[in-house]
């Protein structure tokens, strides 16, 4: 079945208000929700709302926390979330940056004392709205094994690049360090689908496709050459731990539990460089229009699979959801009636 977002706007919006969450915060969580389920990145958007109702019932979370900006130069700024929403803080601290980035050509920016923020590319895709090419990234608690390694170490440590391209439109790059997210894994398990060889591992440091057995996610580049996602992993790492103040992914508390009351002090960090910063706006579109174009031209091996730029699969899902809904399955579909029936809200399903 699928459904509306505007929909599924109004019943989130109904929730987070009787948890005390304020309006603009809850626009701007539900925002980065529907932006991510709209364009077909499902493992990080809608599915993921009872997840972060649970996180604010038990208080790792808070409803009205007290985020603000504690440090800012020229080119460099920090924004603390003081243990609120992710999105909430990542989308402030992103107009935050795109600004600074229009007045000083590139800037940067780190979030401390943060939670989940979902979909790492709703952030660069917000600063690249903003006449800017966008950077974000984001750690985790540990998901992923080193290079040889056994167990998990890094998180899955996302990378999110995004450029605007004309007519509205943009050149979009948002992936994990690892073959995959660790939530896909969780939608394998809920679906009973098996998962691709040599991207997980169980507790003994063995491939599976097992997604029940699967306690760890190898880096990206697999077996023979994670060694480049386990270097894109740490530097990911590095840039919101460390560099910013905060703890590195090993020391973080689990996403999934079994502790969800205290605070798990994420690290998100974003970059802005405007579109002036090296040359004229025009040039620069006319060196993007020039790019585009050239990759277009470029012969597929299958006729009627053509060469997609980075994004375009989004952009077409995303025309398909507006008009016809984002698909629900039957645990989706179970968590909303779950929490349509304890917070007194009406949806139809």
């Amino acid at each position: 079945m699928k459904i509306l977002p505007n929909k599924i706007n109004k019943f989130f919006d109904s929730i987070l208000s009787k948890l005390s969450v304020p309006k603009k915060d809850r626009n701007l969580l539900i925002k980065s929700l529907l932006d991510s389920s709209i364009r077909g990145v499902d493992s990080h958007g809608i599915r993921l709302f009872s997840h972060y109702v649970k996180c604010i019932e038990n208080g790792r979370i808070k409803a009205k926390p007290k985020m603000k900006l504690i440090k800012k130069n020229r080119g460099v700024a920090v924004y603390d979330a003081d243990d609120g929403l992710g999105h909430v803080a990542a989308l402030k601290a992103s107009a935050i940056v795109s600004s600074m980035a229009k007045k000083n050509g590139i800037a940067s920016i780190g979030i401390i004392n943060s939670s989940h923020y979902g979909a790492a590319g709703v952030y660069s895709m917000d600063i690249a709205q903003n006449d800017c090419v966008g950077f974000s990234f984001t750690h985790s608690d540990a998901f992923a094994i080193p290079y040889n390694g056994k167990k998990s170490f890094h998180g899955t440590n996302p990378y999110s690049f995004t450029a605007p391209i004309g007519n509205k439109d943009f050149l979009h790059a948002d992936f994990s360090s690892t073959s995959i997210a660790w939530n896909k894994v969780m939608r394998a398990r809920a679906n009973s689908t098996k998962l691709n060889s040599e991207i997980a591992l169980d507790k003994s440091g063995n491939y599976t496709t097992n997604p029940y057995n699967a306690v760890s996610l190898a880096p990206l580049g697999g077996k023979e050459y994670g060694y480049k996602g386990f270097g894109l992993s740490s530097s990911v790492e590095i840039m919101c731990g460390p560099l910013i103040g905060m703890a590195h992914g090993y020391r973080l508390l689990s996403m999934i539990g079994p502790d969800f009351s205290t605070p798990r002090k994420l690290g998100h960090f974003l970059i802005a460089i405007s579109l002036n910063a090296f040359t004229t706006k025009k040039q620069y579109f006319k060196g993007m229009k020039n790019y585009m174009s050239d990759l277009k031209k470029q012969k597929s091996k299958k006729n009627n699979n053509p060469i997609l730029y980075p994004g375009e699969k989004e952009k077409i899902t995303s025309k398909k959801r507006l008009k016809t809904g984002i698909p629900i399955d039957k645990e989706l579909k179970t968590d909303f009636l779950f929490l349509a029936n304890k917070y007194k809200v009406k949806i139809n399903l």
